[in-house]
């Protein structure tokens, strides 16, 4: 059995879609996760890909993630809002937050919208880069269940929230930040285990402290290190406060873990933000600063053995490109739960069959 798989990104996309769809899941939202994960895995973010498909149906069978929530704004002014995910997949919850901030834009030049009650978003940057197709900058953050101890402690109390900000160029790609505020995300520790790979030392501890190179050490009660010490676990405090504190929703023990806790729901919440560009200067000039100052970064003189430099985004966008191109390698095993999850949904056998482009040994 080869270790990869390159697949066809329109195919797994529709597979995916139909299975979330044999889970009750109405197909407009069905459509919003297949969409995110999959241009995740374009972008080579695969941590936050289709691998993350089998924990959403897993929550879902347990009615802890639900399939078709009632979600509801329940505060709400000219440019702010509040929104109740009432426990819904994080994307559906996040894709109406994100489509009223946009409406609400039209009128607007600064606006917010906090979230509670939701579950995992996938990437941060699917929510901060549509914000910047609009001529807006986007800011997009969330909390997670605590993952991290603060400097000095020796339990979690802070998650390693993710931090996303995409801003437009012109003739250049957009500039798009998308960072966990520890050193790795846990997906890509997920992502490992999935490959049958150790983790580097660095990356986190097991549930006793000790520094761990075992993906199922961290997985089972194991904490990550904050990026950059005092000054990620910082950040993190500070996403927490914007995203639950601001939107009443859960912090520390009362957010349930994605992969460990199948009694009660993730229970995390977002916050969104655009700044229009226009309330500032003409967009257009805006953008053509933007690509000067990618030019002045661009053209760095180089570190021995070093090819050029790259913008925050600029190697996620050209992955997209190639991968849109040669398709998506992912790991088989991954492929494999999501073909097996695809026949028990009864999704088209002829769909199936142009989902493996090409084996891949490595």
């Amino acid at each position: 059995m080869p270790k990869f798989y390159q697949v066809d990104p329109q195919s797994i996309s529709q597979i995916c879609s139909d299975i979330l769809k044999s889970y009750q899941v109405p197909e407009e939202d069905a459509e919003i996760v297949s969409k995110s994960l999959v241009e995740a895995d374009l972008r080579g973010v695969s941590s936050h890909g289709v691998i993350r498909l089998s924990i959403y149906l897993k929550r879902i069978e347990k009615g802890i993630m639900k399939s078709n929530p009632n979600i509801q704004f329940v505060k709400e002014t000219q440019n702010t809002a509040v929104l109740d995910g009432d426990y819904g997949l994080g994307q559906v919850v996040s894709q109406r937050a994100i489509s009223r901030l946009i409406q609400k834009m039209k009128e607007n030049h600064l606006g917010a919208i906090a979230v509670r009650r939701s579950n995992h978003f996938g990437a941060g940057a699917y929510w901060a880069m549509q914000l910047q197709e609009h001529d807006m900058i986007g800011i997009a953050v969330s909390n997670v269940e605590p993952l991290m101890a603060p400097p000095g402690g020796a339990a979690a109390r802070v998650g390693n929230n993710p931090l996303a900000l995409a801003v437009p160029a012109g003739k250049e790609k957009p500039i798009i930040l998308d960072m966990a505020t520890s050193v790795v995300p846990l997906g890509r520790i997920v992502a490992a285990k999935s490959k049958g790979e150790s983790i580097p030392l660095g990356w986190a501890v097991n549930r006793l402290g000790q520094a761990t190179t075992d993906p199922d050490e961290v997985i089972n009660g194991g904490n990550l290190f904050p990026v950059g010490g005092p000054k990620g676990y910082g950040i993190a405090v500070m996403i927490d406060i914007l995203s639950a504190l601001l939107s009443g929703g859960a912090i520390g023990p009362d957010i349930h873990s994605l992969y460990q806790d199948f009694n009660n729901p993730n229970d995390i919440s977002h916050f969104f933000m655009a700044i229009r560009i226009d309330a500032f200067m003409d967009p257009r000039v805006f953008r053509e600063s933007v690509d000067r100052y990618i030019q002045y970064m661009k053209n760095t003189p180089l570190a021995p053995n070093t090819n050029q430099v790259y913008l925050p985004g600029e190697i996620e966008i050209l992955n997209k490109e190639r991968n849109l191109k040669e398709g998506i390698t992912l790991p088989a095993a991954v492929v494999e739960e999501i073909v097996s999850y695809a026949k028990k949904a009864s999704v088209s056998s002829d769909l199936i069959n142009k989902l493996k482009v090409s084996p891949l040994d490595e």
